[in-house]
């Protein structure tokens, strides 16, 4: 048996395990409830972690292509760039995968027939990752862009409240963009 056929095969566990390497960043009881809610509003963590471990190993087996398995990815990793994770932490469940399928499919893998099978679903697991950096690194700017617009935005309102005060520092001008005041 080949091994595409054999990871179709095991496809319920292999994601199973993979959603639970998943949420095993975050904490106990956090993990449990993330695990076992299934509705997408009250669990919108669990849900996009669940739809989307399954659409990625799904689009593995199918060979999609990169751009389709990013679209997976995007929820998934938005969740953890906005909950401050480190990268290597928030995207470790993605090479975890790896070890799943070696140890799901070790039968078959110890027939050399699929040696160049099995090496390409890694490769392809590796793209996964890097896609899922860059989503990462996408996001992660997105959240600071918006954190120094809304810190603009907040002293530019202190310094018009001051300037608007009888015996307040006058700080007309003040150029906030550049962080040095005017004459």
């Amino acid at each position: 048996m080949a091994l595409r056929e054999t990871l179709a095969e095991k496809k319920e566990q292999i994601v199973k395990r993979w959603l639970h390497e998943a949420l095993a960043l975050y904490v106990r009881d956090a993990s449990a409830a993330f695990g076992k809610q299934k509705n997408q509003f009250a669990n919108p963590v669990g849900h996009s972690l669940r739809e989307g471990t399954l659409a990625i190993f799904e689009a593995l087996l199918e060979d999609q292509d990169a751009e389709k398995i990013r679209q997976h990815l995007v929820e998934m990793v938005k969740i953890r760039a906005v909950q401050q994770f480190e990268p290597s932490a928030a995207l470790d469940f993605i090479f975890q995968l790896k070890t799943i399928v070696r140890e799901e499919a070790a039968a078959v893998l110890e027939n050399g027939d699929v040696s160049a099978e099995f090496q390409m679903f890694e490769r392809r697991v590796d793209e996964v990752a890097l896609a899922a950096f860059d989503v990462y690194v996408e996001c992660r700017e997105k959240v600071f862009e918006i954190r120094s617009s809304e810190l603009r935005r907040s002293v530019s309102w202190i310094v018009d409240k001051l300037n608007k005060r009888e015996n307040g520092p006058e700080l007309v001008g003040a150029d906030l963009d550049n962080e040095s005041p005017r004459a």
